[in-house]
């Protein structure tokens, strides 16, 4: 990158909504899952993906969906916001897509989970 090419880069915020089904509840077990989640993005991302900070929360408060009739399985959702540098919306919104898609991809807790864009 050159000296001129600092010009168009700039920190960006992505995030997203994470959400799909988990048998446990409770804000100790999607705390946990958050931080797993926040390591999983961190493990995708390489230097040249420039991500200055991570923040994973739940988005839904106090507690996730009750389960579904005689299933025992709960509907968690978590919101993530990336912080990196990038030259475009475009281009930062890719890079965290493909971060959250990976991180989803990289745990059998995971499956069948979704990514929604927020911003």
């Amino acid at each position: 990158m050159g000296l001129n090419d600092l010009d168009t880069v700039w920190m960006r915020l992505c995030g997203y909504r994470l959400a799909g089904p988990v048998r446990w509840h409770g804000e100790a077990a999607k705390q946990l899952l958050a931080g797993d989640l926040a390591a999983r993005i961190w493990s995708q991302a390489t230097d040249d993906d420039r991500i200055q900070h991570i923040r994973i929360r739940p988005a839904d408060h106090p507690g996730t969906d009750p389960p579904q009739t005689g299933s025992g399985v709960h509907r968690c959702r978590l919101d993530v916001g990336i912080l990196l540098m990038a030259d475009s919306d475009d281009k930062a919104r890719a890079v965290g897509a493909r971060l959250c898609t990976g991180a989803l991809a990289a745990g059998p807790d995971t499956v069948g989970w979704t990514l929604q864009s927020l911003l």
